[in-house]
């Protein structure tokens, strides 16, 4: 393993993170489209989550770190993305789309992200029976996106190095899926595309320090 740090690429992605979620606090402090008060936190609990669910990938998947954190991360973490699905139209859209997707694509392999998963589920139950809104197109467009670049992002993976497995990794489908639910106003404003690619730079930034050794490389 390399020495403890941030590589270059971990370092690109925490930047582009800070800019994301600058980008977007400007665009709802100006644009007026949504009640600054309650969109404020948005970009800020997509980065979060983000993170969190890499983190607690990359912990199992490379045995890095402490599993018994990345458990305990994964409630709390369930809890924000449930709190979203709850009390947000869009972010319940796109989050929705993506536990369904990752369901299908049976990537709940962990004990960590199985907890995540009954927590935040639990609480999409209660915000669909109790006839919280969320757009039902919406959120099979991005379950079908998040899908299909699961699929491409594995093949990334088996094709190693190169600029094609690269892009793969990046999961474009699902970046292009969120923008056109933000031109067709699926999704009402341009904040949650935004915030989407703060969520998956933090995603990506994660991913960077794990395998640049910036997560403690220790088993549990």
């Amino acid at each position: 393993m390399k020495s403890r740090g941030w590589n270059r690429r971990a370092k690109w992605y925490f930047s582009l993170t800070i800019l994301l979620i600058s980008i977007s606090w400007t665009y709802t402090w100006f644009s007026k489209e949504v009640p600054f008060h309650h969109h404020l936190l948005i970009p800020f609990a997509f980065v979060t989550l983000g993170m969190a669910i890499k983190y607690g990938d990359q912990v199992f998947d490379l045995n890095i770190g402490s599993k018994r954190k990345a458990t305990l991360l994964s409630v709390p973490a369930g809890a924000l993305m449930g709190a979203l699905i709850f009390l947000d139209e869009g972010s319940a859209t796109i989050f929705i789309g993506l536990l369904l997707a990752l369901l299908i694509a049976s990537k709940y392999d962990n004990l960590a992200f199985q907890l995540g998963f009954v927590v935040a589920g639990t609480i999409t139950v209660l915000a669909v029976v109790n006839g919280n809104p969320f757009h039902g197109v919406g959120a099979m467009v991005v379950m079908l996106a998040a899908f299909t670049d699961e699929v491409l992002s594995d093949r990334g993976d088996r094709m190693g190095q190169g600029r094609m497995a690269a892009v793969l990794k990046e999961r474009p489908v699902l970046k292009v899926a969120v923008l056109l639910l933000c031109v067709l106003s699926i999704l009402p404003t341009y904040l949650y595309f935004i915030s989407f690619l703060g969520f998956d730079m933090g995603y990506s930034f994660v991913e960077q320090i794990s395998l640049s050794g910036g997560i403690g490389h220790r088993k549990a």
